[in-house]
C-alpha cells in the first residue's frame, strides 16, 4: 500500500518528506495548496490544502484531507446542493469516524444495491448497424452512400431493450472510480467488486467531470434517484469546481468554499420558492456591469429577477467575520453590486461569526446588512437559519434591496 498523508482543510501539516517528483505531482493535483519547504531541509515540506477536502492518489502517495466542519456536515452541504428534496436519503451514518471516501462509498453502495434489488434497469436504445437482414428501419441514404445499391449488408436503425443505459453507466462508472481510489476497508472493496458484477452487460464509460449526464427522473427510474445523485457527486466537479486538470480520476475532491456557496444559494432559492432563472448564480440574465461601457462585469452569486429587473442580488464567500462587522473588501464588493443594480441595500452573509452582526449605512443612504450562517448545528438547525435569513431577505426585497453572501 502506498504512503498516506493526512491533512486538515486550511491547516498546515507537520513536516512530510517528499521527493521533488512527488512534490510536483501533489502541486498538479492540488493546485491551490501551499507546499512550503522546511528551513534547513532539502526534502521536507509542510502542506496547507486550503479549501480542498477529500482524497487524492498520486500513485505513490494517498492524501486524505478532512473538512474542518466534519465529514458528516460537509456531506450534508454537498448532497443538499445536489438534490435539496432528497438530501435526507443520504444519511452517512458513522461518517464522523470514517474517511471521506468511506463516507461517500457506504451510502452509495446502499442506494445502488436498493436500485438493482429487483432487477437492473433496462431501456430502449437506438442502434445504427449493418446487418445481413432488415431489422427496424433502413437508412437509405447511408445504404446508397456506402454500398451504391440495395443489397446486403443493409444499413439499419433499430431499438434494443438493453441494460446498457445511461443510468447504469453512471452507477458503474462511480463504482469503478471508488474501487480505483483505494484506501477503503477490505469489506467495502469486496462489496464494490460484487456490485460491479451486477453491471456485466453495461459499458464502462469514462465521463469528463464537466459533462457528466443528469438523467431525467421519471416513474420508470425513480428508484435509481438517490444512487444517481451520489454517483454524480463521485464523478463530477460540476458543483465542486476544483481544478484538477486531466487528473480527475485520481481523487474525489471538494472545494469547500464552492460547496458552501452552492449550498447557500440552493437553500435560499428553495426557501424563497424561486426558479433557477429567477434566482441565478453567477450569471444574471443579460449580464451585470459596474460601468455604462460594460467593461467591468459583475457576477454575483445570488440575484433575484422579476420582469427583467433585479430586486435582490448577492455573493457568497466561505469565511468567518471575527467582529461581525464584515471584511472591508467584501463590503466594497456588495456596495458595487448595489450601485450596479440601483438597489438601496445589500446583505453580506458569512459562514459564521464570533460576534453580533452589524448593519452599515453609507453617506448616500445605501444600507449594508451583515449576516452569518453557523454550520455548527445539525442539518435541520442549519436549514432553520436559512429560513430565517430568507425571511429577512423578503423584507428587504420589498424595498428593492440587494443581497450579497460572503
Amino acid at each position: 500500500m502506498n504512503a498516506l498523508i493526512q491533512l486538515v482543510e486550511h491547516k498546515e501539516s507537520d513536516p512530510v518528506t517528499l521527493s521533488v517528483e512527488e512534490r510536483d505531482r501533489i502541486t498538479r493535483l492540488l493546485p491551490r495548496a501551499t507546499i512550503t519547504p522546511v528551513p534547513g531541509s532539502s526534502d521536507s515540506y509542510t502542506i496547507n490544502p486550503r479549501n480542498a477536502v477529500g482524497l487524492v492518489n498520486t500513485g505513490e502517495t494517498t492524501i486524505q484531507i478532512a473538512p474542518k466542519i466534519g465529514i458528516a456536515r460537509a456531506l450534508f452541504l454537498v448532497t443538499y446542493a445536489l438534490d435539496p428534496r432528497a438530501w435526507k436519503d443520504h444519511d452517512v451514518g458513522a461518517a464522523s469516524d470514517a474517511t471521506l471516501n468511506e463516507a461517500i462509498a457506504i451510502p452509495f453502495l446502499r442506494h445502488a444495491r436498493n436500485a438493482v434489488r429487483r432487477h437492473v434497469l433496462h431501456g430502449y436504445r437506438s442502434i445504427d448497424d449493418s446487418l445481413h437482414g432488415i431489422r427496424g428501419r433502413v437508412r437509405f441514404s447511408d445504404q446508397l452512400r456506402r454500398h451504391q445499391r440495395l443489397s446486403v449488408p443493409v444499413e439499419v436503425t433499430y431499438d434494443e431493450h438493453t441494460p446498457d443505459v445511461i443510468e447504469n453507466q453512471l452507477l458503474l462508472a462511480a463504482l469503478d472510480k471508488l474501487r480505483r481510489l483505494g484506501r477503503l476497508p477490505d469489506k467495502l472493496q469486496h462489496e464494490l467488486a460484487q456490485l460491479t458484477r451486477t453491471f456485466a452487460d453495461v459499458t464502462l464509460q469514462h465521463f469528463r467531470p464537466q459533462t457528466v449526464p443528469r438523467p431525467t427522473i421519471n416513474r420508470l427510474n425513480s428508484h435509481y434517484a438517490p444512487a444517481l445523485t451520489l454517483a454524480r457527486l463521485i464523478l463530477t466537479n460540476e458543483t465542486l469546481e476544483l481544478d484538477t486538470g486531466s487528473q480527475d480520476s485520481n481523487g474525489v475532491l471538494f472545494d469547500m468554499a464552492n460547496v458552501f456557496e452552492t449550498f447557500v444559494h440552493t437553500a435560499l432559492r428553495e426557501e424563497l420558492g424561486l426558479s433557477e432563472r429567477q434566482f441565478p448564480r453567477g450569471h444574471p440574465p443579460g449580464g451585470l456591469y459596474l460601468d455604462h461601457a460594460r467593461h467591468v462585469r459583475l457576477e454575483p452569486d445570488i440575484s433575484w429577477w422579476e420582469q427583467g429587473a433585479c430586486c435582490l442580488v448577492g455573493d457568497v464567500k466561505y469565511k468567518r467575520t471575527i467582529t461581525g462587522d464584515g471584511n472591508n473588501a467584501d463590503l466594497y464588493q456588495v456596495l458595487a453590486y448595489a450601485k450596479a443594480t440601483q438597489l438601496d441595500n445589500a446583505t453580506l452573509i458569512y459562514a459564521s461569526t464570533e460576534a453580533e452582526t452589524a448593519t452599515h449605512r453609507t453617506p448616500d443612504g445605501t444600507t449594508l446588512h451583515v449576516e452569518a450562517l453557523s454550520l455548527d448545528g445539525e442539518p435541520n438547525e442549519v436549514l432553520q437559519e436559512i429560513s430565517e435569513i430568507a425571511g429577512r431577505l423578503r423584507e428587504r426585497r420589498a424595498v428593492r434591496s440587494l443581497i450579497a453572501i460572503a
